[in-house]
């Protein structure tokens, strides 16, 4: 059935009077000398309006909704029941309820009701669909039922898709499908506390996802998101009822699997072992092989708690990782273990608890200009102390973040402090470094994005520094996050340059604006002939690139003296500055050390 032509909007008295009628209305929308306005009107605002007779089921639509629903509705939903035959049974009852399960009373001037539903409004085997917000007022008939329905009706997919976002991202992992790290973790101590009550068994399994890099660097990201989609579903499909998995990490899947004895964890681990590699995984790029390893531990009494069962895991997969990839291990209780273990556990509540309670504080080490002296810019350095005041070493606190996947979120925490010092001080250029996986942290690049997008002086004053084995390893993940950062106006520096060995022909694809050469070539440049002869040709030849060079690890001045007459432009060492917490700016003075 057609819509209705004109429609009108009661403003005023006329509307106050319509609504203060009793019993069913008459046929509203009769003027026609606000017809155009009104519907010009609605849409603008992306409203239609109806009226439903539910006694005899028939449905008429207002002129606009084609303008709207960019579709004729009207045409095809002449009923009411063609129009709940839509909306998606889970969201039906909702519907449902507002008009004709509220329990109140009609006392003549009709009830209002207002409800949220998913629509489906080319049917529900169509993947199509629309948040819609529905309000409006029922009239009674002589049964005291709804009658006569008026409502208004407008999609609202933007809020509703944000807030269904954010309650479905609260538990589960957006690309996987799969319950998101803390919400697996929640109910793995739930596990824990009922074994502890009633003495059921439990085991814990981490599997990863072998040689992903390169899946990553072969492929690209997008190849990459469906292998590990397709792990994860054929991880799923290898689960009993009462078991479950998770993503923990990028490329690691946690899974607790119920009533599991320890002797039955090796042929519970090889059911998910065969999914991955029994069958090549189809892509859009043609067929890929990948291979899992697993760790998993029995829990028992010697795993009181969530941080014991994740170390013992974990160490369970490194030794499966050295033995055999492709295979399975589980944590034994020996006591070598088990002092290794303990001493995991108290890294990681170090790690967790630093991060938690911001105790990493920022240092700076300038490098300077070989020419003139000055300080061009400074590298920020972590600083950590333990909860006993007690300085923690940087290269020990990250070895234990990586271990544990919390390395991203140090990679945020250092990123928020760094950008927090470039806006207070307009004379600060800083670099930070970041670890190999941050170029596919799509947060981290979307955080820098926010805070620095519409603040190009900032980003000028910003160098990310990427280690050269990372770049290597990856290298097409390392081109793209190259490219992101020059989009936002950064720039990129190779550290620790010569230690990876790479190519010539890959530094020019990386398009880097710095290199730091490894400290190991400059430290005893004045007796190794071998590490001038690579020095020097390495400077003549970023030279021809556009590439400024940094030496590393300058302790004197017969260094320095060296590297300037290779033409090294920057030096960085204890013979121009130690890291320090104190700030080296003067523009905005604030505290002495920032943390």
């Amino acid at each position: 059935m057609a819509g209705w032509g004109p429609v009108m909007i009661m403003t005023g008295p006329d509307r106050g009077q319509q609504r203060a009628r009793p019993g069913i209305p008459k046929q509203p929308f009769q003027n026609k000398k606000m017809a155009v306005k009104a519907r010009d009107i609605l849409t603008s605002i992306g409203e239609v309006v109806y009226d439903w007779q539910a006694n005899g089921d028939h449905l008429r639509w207002s002129s606009n909704v084609v303008d709207v629903f960019d579709m004729d509705l009207a045409a095809r939903l002449t009923t009411g029941q063609s129009f709940a035959d839509c909306v998606t049974p889970d969201t039906l009852a909702t519907r449902y309820r507002a008009i004709f399960g509220s329990g109140q009373a009609d006392d003549g001037n009709g009830v209002p009701f207002e409800c949220i539903y998913c629509f489906a409004p080319e049917g529900l085997q169509s993947q199509k669909r629309l948040w819609l917000e529905e309000s409006g007022r029922w009239f009674a008939g002589a049964d005291g039922r709804a009658e006569r329905i008026h409502g208004l009706m407008r999609i609202v997919d933007e809020r509703q898709n944000r807030e269904h976002r954010q309650r479905f991202l609260s538990q589960f992992d957006e690309l996987t499908g799969l319950f998101n790290r803390t919400y697996f973790c929640d109910q793995l101590v739930q596990t824990l506390k009922r074994r502890e009550k009633t003495g059921t068994t439990a085991c814990y399994l981490v599997a990863h996802i072998d040689n992903f890099r390169v899946v990553n660097e072969a492929y690209g990201f997008d190849i990459a998101d469906q292998v590990i989609r397709e792990v994860a579903k054929r991880v799923s499909l290898r689960l009993r009822d009462g078991d479950m998995v998770g993503r923990i990490s990028g490329t690691k899947f946690g899974l607790l699997i119920n009533n599991c004895s320890e002797q039955e964890m090796a042929a519970t681990a090889e059911r998910f072992l065969e999914a991955a590699r029994d069958d090549l995984i189809q892509t859009d790029a043609g067929p890929v092989h990948v291979t899992l390893t697993m760790g998993g531990v029995h829990l028992n009494d010697t795993v009181p708690d969530l941080r014991t069962a994740e170390i013992c895991a974990l160490d369970a997969l490194d030794r499966a990782k050295r033995h055999n990839r492709g295979s399975f291990r589980s944590f034994h209780s020996v006591p070598f273990a088990l002092d290794k273990r303990e001493k995991m556990i108290r890294m990681a509540d170090e790690v967790i608890s630093a991060l938690n309670e911001r105790r990493i504080a920022l240092a700076f080490q300038p490098i300077v200009s070989s020419k003139t002296g000055e300080t061009i810019y400074h590298e920020v350095l972590m600083r950590v102390n333990d909860s006993e005041g007690e300085p923690i070493p940087a290269a020990t606190f990250v070895q234990y973040t990586e271990r544990l996947g919390l390395a991203a979120m140090l990679d945020h925490r250092i990123l928020e402090m760094t950008l927090d010092v470039l806006f207070t001080y307009p004379e600060a250029r800083l670099s930070i470094n970041v670890s190999p996986d941050v170029g596919m942290d799509k947060d981290w690049t979307t955080y820098l994005q926010a805070r620095i997008g519409a603040n190009p002086d900032v980003a000028r004053r910003l160098v990310v520094e990427i280690t050269e084995t990372a770049a290597i390893r990856n290298m097409d993940v390392a081109v793209q996050f190259v490219h992101k950062l020059h989009d936002l106006g950064a720039k990129v520096a190779i550290d620790d340059f010569g230690a990876g060995y790479t190519s010539f022909r890959n530094l020019q694809a990386l398009d880097v604006d710095l290199v730091k050469i490894d400290g190991s070539f400059v430290q005893d440049i004045v007796t190794n002939r071998q590490n001038r002869a690579f020095v020097r040709m390495f400077s003549e030849l970023a030279g021809e690139l556009n590439i400024d060079v940094v030496a590393e690890w300058v302790e004197n001045q017969e260094i320095a003296d060296i590297l300037s007459e290779m033409g090294v432009g920057y030096f960085q060492g204890y013979h121009f500055g130690k890291a320090s917490q104190d700030i080296p700016w003067t523009s905005n003075p604030g505290s002495k050390a920032l943390g």
